[in-house]
């Protein structure tokens, strides 16, 4: 499963490149919370203007489908090194799925964990209800100005 973002031009700004990533997490995520599969695993494909590409995977501490353990994506971007890069796609790709039933959470007392699983099911029912895109953090939409 996977979510793809083509800029309009080539983008040279890494805060728009992890933005965009970020904003990649959250619909695969939203994407593999609704098929009721976790991934194991995250691949993210850098496409440059000449069209060359560069591709890391990071293998995840557990399988989830939790947008901030899938934020993982961000730290393999930063891993790149991308300093001045004309980006014309960023590609995240969940890989080695399962089926969310057959697998375990690990239980912890993060209270603030707890909270962001309450809250990315309630952004989940907001999507479901008014469509994608509707929710996310406030990072992924475009500034005004």
């Amino acid at each position: 499963m996977s979510a793809s973002r083509r800029f309009d031009r080539d983008e040279l700004n890494p805060d728009q490149h992890h933005r965009a990533v970020l904003g990649l997490v959250q619909a695969l995520g939203g994407r593999l919370r609704t098929s009721g599969e976790v991934a194991q695993a995250l691949t993210l494909t850098v496409t440059y203007a000449d069209r060359t590409q560069t591709t890391r995977t990071r293998s995840l501490t557990e399988p989830t489908a939790h947008t901030p353990a899938l934020a993982a994506a961000r730290a393999i971007l930063t891993g790149f090194g991308l300093q001045r890069a004309r980006v014309r796609t960023l590609a995240v790709r969940a890989e080695r799925l399962h089926p969310a039933e057959d697998t375990v959470h690990q239980v912890t007392f993060d209270a603030h964990d707890d909270k962001l699983r309450r809250l990315e099911t309630a952004l989940d029912k907001a999507a479901t209800r008014y469509g994608p895109g509707i929710t996310g953090a406030a990072s992924t939409f475009p500034r005004a100005g």
